[in-house]
């Protein structure tokens, strides 16, 4: 019995340290190993994600940050008020953020620099801050209007559309590449230029 009890501790001990980095890092749902922990449904992301694939995130509140070591395979959803900073992670599914919400994605920099990559859509509606560069977007549109104080689009590759509209305080939307049409209307501070699209462009 002695014995059993001894060859059983490691793992108790190493479940206990997994889960308890698990509650330290704001992550409810990761993989460590390959092994699945904690319980199905989105990820609530608060902090720095560690490496792994995850179904889907949730940014409640505070400020969540995913690096190229991330694949999403299903969406994020930014609540109001809170922040997402997307360096070169794969995300499968759309990128939503809410109103008063902050919304930064870009490549993963440094020397092995790739861009991030989104398969859906990327939606945002009155957020606080909106910032997207060296970003592809693989699956269908990217829609930002109502920002309130700066939005900037810059060095992406969109297969569909691009809307930017209705935006405040400075709006920067330059060197797209946009599948379709790149649609830019009613922003303050505008300034555009070095944008193709397929279809029609006012985004120039």
């Amino acid at each position: 019995m002695k014995g059993l009890t001894f060859r059983r501790l490691p793992v108790i001990v190493g479940a206990t340290l997994i889960a308890g980095l698990a509650a330290w890092t704001g992550v409810t749902h990761t993989t460590f190993f390959g092994q699945l922990v904690g319980s199905s449904g989105p990820t609530k992301c608060t902090g720095t994600l560690p490496p792994g694939t995850y179904s889907s995130i949730v940014v409640q509140s505070g400020a969540c940050t995913i690096n190229s070591s991330v694949v999403v395979t299903g969406g994020v959803t930014v609540n109001s008020n809170a922040t997402l900073n997307d360096n070169g992670a794969s995300v499968g599914g759309t990128i939503s953020a809410g109103t008063n919400s902050n919304l930064f994605i870009a490549g993963s920099g440094g020397y092995a620099n790739t861009n991030a990559t989104v398969h859906g859509n990327i939606d945002t509606s009155g957020a606080h801050q909106v910032s997207i560069t060296n970003t592809t977007v693989g699956g269908s549109n990217v829609t930002v209007q109502s920002t309130t104080t700066s939005t900037s689009i810059t060095h992406n590759n969109i297969s569909n559309n691009l809307s930017v509209l209705g935006n405040f305080g400075s709006t920067t939307v330059q060197f797209n590449s946009v599948g379709k049409n790149a649609t830019c209307s009613n922003n303050a501070g505008f300034v555009g230029g070095g944008n193709t699209a397929g279809g029609k462009d006012t985004c120039n």
